[in-house]
């Protein structure tokens, strides 16, 4: 590999790392809900969010070239997690991110390993 290559291949293992992260955080924070442990339920909200922002920064640092060999993956909008999240905290629910995390980051992983398996 070059270094542009490896550059996009660690961001990609961070982006894989991130969706990990961020599913194990979504199942804790759907079992806080359950046991109506408020606390429990705002740690794991926050690391989901804190992944997906990572996920964000770390798209935006791969080559649009790369980027473009899956093109069914809106990744503008994932490079732009960070400048949606931010500004609308307060106003973010936990289903609104369980959906996410729950529909979005499987299509997303598929997509980054396939394009890491070409790099």
């Amino acid at each position: 590999m070059d270094g542009v290559a490896d550059m996009a291949s660690e961001r990609m293992t961070e982006i894989l790392d991130a969706i990990a992260r961020a599913r194990v955080a979504d199942k804790r924070m759907r079992l806080g809900e359950s046991l109506g442990d408020d606390v429990g339920v705002q740690v794991a909200f926050q690391a989901i969010l804190h992944n997906l922002f990572v996920i964000g920064e770390a798209v935006k640092e791969i080559p649009a070239e790369i980027l473009e060999q899956d093109p069914e993956i809106p990744w503008s909008e994932i490079a732009g997690l960070r400048d949606v999240i931010g500004p609308n905290y307060p106003r973010i629910v936990p289903a609104s991110i369980h959906r996410s995390v729950e529909e979005e980051l499987g299509p997303l992983d598929l997509a980054i390993r396939r394009l890491r398996t070409n790099l």
